[in-house]
């Protein structure tokens, strides 16, 4: 622990205090959580973002689509300009859905439908009304949003920063204790690098274990060629700007300097909405000898 970390502790243990108490409301059934007939699998973690859930999303989206099931998915709509609930369409923007679910919706119209809602318990309901046909539903982000119990609760940790190595807030980055993975029936630990041999793996779950009853697995970063936004062909030139607006863009902007000359890197903070001087700023820094790569 930092010597930050440290003078901020006694803060991180009033945020467990109370987050502990709301959790034993729910544990002890004082609070009861609803549980639905239909598939429902929660994909969420105990840290403040950064650890890939919308990357297991679209995962979950190909698996089970491809295999059959017919998928639905369900997110708040986080920053987005609307409330209520919402069913992604043509008419729909990253504006008034949310970044990741309009993405989810582009990419995946045809596999999975798109819905967003903040109060899941209404939420869900509303979604099997318009789409009875779902079997499963995939929900991000819900392991601290408890009125609903999943059939499948997968939690994700990145190896760079274990639940089981970090602190609550705002010591760390934990929004609620390492107690918490309890809940999960699954832990994928995620960004993995390749390779990760036996030895290792045994030891992270050996790690796990002391606070999880639960599968783990553990996955990797593969990344393709860029793909051209606007029908170019060629790999883009030697030279390039960088740019992300996700909550941990370390591992892209690595990958990206291995692979090219990098004039400059930004990076933006998560769901990064970006304004016309931002722009402006990027094009400036664009010529005929460079192109841009982004998340």
């Amino acid at each position: 622990m930092t010597w930050w970390q440290f003078l901020l502790f006694p803060l991180a243990m009033l945020f467990d205090l109370v987050t502990r108490l709301r959790n034993q409301l729910y544990d002890k059934a004082l609070i009861k959580p609803f549980q639905f007939e239909t598939n429902v699998i929660g994909i969420g973690n105990l840290s403040v973002g950064g650890t890939g859930k919308s990357p297991m999303v679209a995962y979950l989206i190909e698996l089970l689509s491809d295999s059959g099931y017919e998928v639905s998915t369900l997110s708040r709509g986080y920053k987005r300009s609307t409330k209520g609930f919402r069913i992604a369409s043509e008419k729909e923007d990253a504006k008034s859905l949310g970044d990741e679910p309009y993405m989810f919706y582009r990419r995946y119209g045809k596999k999975t439908h798109v819905a967003v809602g903040e109060e899941r318990i209404l939420a869900i309901p509303e979604l099997l009304l318009h789409f009875p046909q779902t079997e499963v539903v995939l929900l991000d982000d819900i392991f601290q949003h408890r009125t609903v119990k999943p059939s499948l609760n997968i939690l994700l940790t990145t190896y760079q920063q274990p639940f089981y190595e970090d602190f609550l807030l705002p010591s760390g980055r934990l929004r609620e204790s390492r107690r918490g993975a309890e809940r999960a029936d699954i832990i994928i630990v995620t960004k993995c690098p390749g390779h990760l041999s036996d030895a290792e793996q045994r030891r992270i779950k050996d790690k796990v274990s002391q606070y999880a009853d639960a599968q783990v697995f553990f996955t990797e970063i593969l990344y393709g060629k860029p793909t051209p936004f606007f029908g170019k062909k060629e790999v883009p030139d030697d030279q390039v700007v960088a740019i992300s607006g996700i909550a941990n863009g370390r591992l892209f902007h690595k990958e990206v300097e291995a692979r090219y000359s990098v004039k400059i890197s930004h990076q933006y903070g998560d769901h990064h909405q970006y304004t016309a001087l931002d722009v402006k700023g990027i094009i400036a820094e664009l010529n005929s000898k460079n192109s841009l790569i982004t998340t």
